[in-house]
């Protein structure tokens, strides 16, 4: 038996770091995905991949963390699924992708959820998308270490062509909203960088985020479902009790909650050119209270500002490198992309790739 998973990427309008917070996003499925072929062994199970690397390992014996940080994704997996089902199978398991790595656009949950998927199936294990939602997220903290929220891997599992979903990360209770763009694409330029800082400093805010909703619950005598529970006037109350840097933290992430909720009532109303200019306000935030942006995003997001066939833009992803999102004029995607890798590559000697982003339906079985 064969088996053939489509997990795809996902690009986020907006709602940017609030899903660990327990706030709401406004993501959708990207028309660019991971290709995972499977098929059962009898002997050892190996794994290959269209960029050249490969491993191979015995599924019976013990599973052991690797020092190649990939495979990691791979043996997290089979861990956590032979403590469902002792007895799994060997496989093979060839991966071919048309998403780019680093890019903000959730390579790493899309291989996570597809593995799940196509090894369960393998096996015949039977898991809904809840438990395959929280079996990614268990291996991407402890395999990983990377302390993400739920977004990625609900909008893989979860996701419908043509729509975005308005999700509430505290309750996973989602709407689809028909995205209707009409004259407008989704166009994503990838800075290829990725700065050293990118996974310690994202586990940082979820620890700074932390920290702060715990001095608020003690000022304000009340216990917090998560910190986008917390109302402002909670915030200004125990504003003398936090850091400088907790209290700018803790702002961002209210405003970006607002943000996102009306960034799914203007897309009902067709009023795209209001959402541009939250998209420009979310980035602000991002950059200067949350501080995860850097210099090659903010210089792309600054320099769309430049043209009106562009109507917002800002930082997608947990930041300091990956893409920028920009909602822009069809007739004009050709002629912007031309300047601005010109201009990009002036000004840091970096190559700019692009992706129009087309919204797509999420994990797919064969």
């Amino acid at each position: 038996m064969k088996i053939q998973v489509k997990s795809p990427g996902r690009v986020n309008l907006i709602g940017e770091h609030t899903d660990y917070n327990g706030g709401y996003v406004l993501p959708c499925a990207l028309n660019l995905s991971l290709t995972l072929l499977f098929e059962k062994k009898t002997n050892d199970s190996h794994v290959f991949t269209d960029l050249g690397s490969s491993m191979s390992f015995d599924i019976k014996k013990k599973i052991k963390k690797s020092h190649n940080h990939w495979e990691n994704y791979i043996l997290g997996v089979v861990s956590e699924l032979k403590k469902i089902k002792t007895d799994l199978l060997n496989f093979s398991c060839h991966i071919e992708s048309t998403l780019p790595s680093g890019a903000g656009i959730s390579s790493s949950s899309a291989l996570v959820c597809g593995l799940i998927k196509g090894l369960s199936i393998l096996n015949e294990i039977k898991l809904t998308n809840s438990q395959i939602i929280d079996l990614s997220r268990t291996i991407e903290h402890k395999y990983i270490g990377v302390k993400g929220g739920i977004m990625d891997q609900f909008t893989i599992l979860n996701a419908k062509k043509n729509m975005a979903i308005l999700l509430n990360c505290s309750n996973l209770n989602a709407k689809y909203i028909n995205l209707k763009l009409e004259d407008y694409k989704i166009l994503l330029l990838n800075t290829n960088v990725k700065h050293n800082l990118a996974n310690s400093e994202y586990n940082q805010r979820v620890e700074e985020c932390k920290s702060a909703l715990k001095i608020i619950e003690k000022k304000c005598d009340h216990k917090f479902s998560n910190l986008s529970d917390v109302k402002f006037e909670d915030l200004e109350i125990s504003k003398s009790h936090l850091s400088n840097k907790q209290y700018r933290r803790v702002s961002y992430v209210l405003k970006e909650n607002q943000r996102t909720i009306e960034s799914a009532k203007l897309i009902k109303s067709n009023k795209l050119k209001e959402l541009g200019r939250l998209m420009y306000k979310s980035h602000d935030g991002l950059k200067n209270d949350y501080e995860v942006s850097c210099a090659e995003l903010d210089y792309l997001v600054d320099y769309s500002m430049n043209y009106e066939e562009i109507l917002g833009s800002r930082m997608m992803g947990g930041g300091f490198g990956g893409c920028t999102i920009n909602i822009i004029k069809e007739n004009f995607i050709t002629d912007y992309i031309n300047i601005i890798k010109d201009e990009y590559f002036s000004k840091f000697a970096t190559k700019l790739n692009h992706i129009i982003a087309y919204p797509d339906s999420g994990i797919e079985v064969k």
